[in-house]
């Protein structure tokens, strides 16, 4: 662990690690853990997810390395929403860590939040929320963008993600990160690219330039140019019947995330919707659509 700690931070001082995960939407944006992430955890005391997990295999998995906390997030599997809390408040040598997706349960409280792309506004917001919990420490996803930012003497953290916040985008730089409680009372936390496992990762994340900017940052679109402007079509699609468009769709998307293609093209989706195994009914109502977005 010495080599994920700054110079002015020995060992001893260090009381426990934790590792911190979040947005991993297995296997649907991402089929495995990456290896990586075993070997950056490897001696935590504690694994904490902060969201949009998927299956909940995914915290079985992680429950070989340590002991694993998670909660729900807003884009996630029935049995997940189901099992897991939307908070938790994780005590450590007396000093309360709060675990939160940061996301709002009510879905139109949820939207009303991305009307605003002022990143720093919504730190504040998260900042508020570990206030109100008596927490020194808040630990969230969502954002699918690695940062640390301290306000008010509450230090708020996001590792980042390992998954896309959608379907029809990848994250480039996937990131995990290590929290260090220190013997004071303090906390050191480093972000890890699970490209570069046995480094600490400096994010260039700019709260004040805000979501977008910052999404361009770690992620990107898979649709090709000419689908990436009609992509909004694809919404009656998706609406239409869920299950048989992530049957024809997903497959795409993991070429793409796999690197077996750059991006998908319009072309690519009529093949898809015309040889997946959804029924025929459905088909023709897919490819009526689709033959309207030409």
């Amino acid at each position: 662990m010495n080599n994920f700690l700054p110079p002015s931070i020995s060992i001893e001082e260090v009381d426990k690690v934790i590792g911190i995960i979040s947005d991993t939407h297995m296997p649907e944006r991402w089929k495995r853990i990456p290896t990586a992430v075993s070997q950056i955890f490897k001696g935590v005391d504690l694994v904490l997810h902060a969201g949009d997990v998927g299956e909940l295999w995914v915290l079985d998995e992680l429950s070989a390395i340590a002991p694993v906390i998670a909660v729900h997030g807003n884009d996630e599997t029935a049995v997940a929403q189901r099992e897991l809390p939307v908070q938790q408040i994780i005590p450590i040598n007396g000093t309360r860590i709060l675990l939160w997706h940061s996301h709002y349960v009510n879905r139109v409280d949820e939207l009303h939040t991305r009307r605003s792309d002022s990143m720093l506004e919504a730190c504040r917001r998260v900042v508020g929320r570990g206030k109100s919990a008596g927490a020194k420490l808040v630990i969230f996803g969502h954002w699918h963008t690695p940062l640390i930012f301290e306000e008010d003497g509450i230090m708020i953290a996001n590792p980042g993600a390992i998954a896309s916040g959608n379907l029809f985008r990848q994250q480039m730089i996937q990131t995990v990160a290590l929290l260090f409680v220190l013997k004071n009372g303090r906390f050191h936390i480093t972000h890890v690219n699970v490209a570069d496992p046995k480094r600490p990762y400096h994010p260039p994340t700019d709260i004040e330039a805000g979501f977008l900017h910052n999404l361009g940052v770690y992620g990107r679109s898979i649709l090709s140019p000419e689908l990436e402007a009609i992509k909004s079509n694809f919404n009656p699609l998706f609406h239409l019947n869920r299950e048989a468009f992530l049957d024809a769709f997903l497959p795409l998307s993991h070429q793409v995330y796999e690197g077996k293609k750059e991006f998908i093209v319009l072309d690519d989706v009529m093949e898809a919707f015309k040889s997946a195994e959804i029924k025929e009914e459905v088909r023709k109502q897919f490819l009526t659509l689709l033959h309207g977005m030409l």
